[in-house]
């Protein structure tokens, strides 16, 4: 999920987000293996909170 300078709609930073974090689960499953299901609340946590951060960076109002 990379700022841009073309400004986008909500629907497609919405898509680009959800994009990234099911490419970042994917991964990350991959990696940890037998592993991933003591991690994964965490990894989750982590990742959404990554999305926020990038949505506020580019100046989006997140409904709390």
């Amino acid at each position: 999920m990379k700022v841009t300078d073309k400004p986008q709609t909500a629907a497609e930073v919405r898509a680009l987000a959800e994009a990234w974090y099911r490419q970042q689960i994917e991964r990350l499953t991959e990696c940890l293996g037998d592993s991933w299901p003591e991690h994964q609340a965490w990894i989750k946590s982590y990742l959404a909170e990554e999305v926020r951060q990038k949505l506020l960076a580019r100046g989006w109002r997140l409904k709390t």
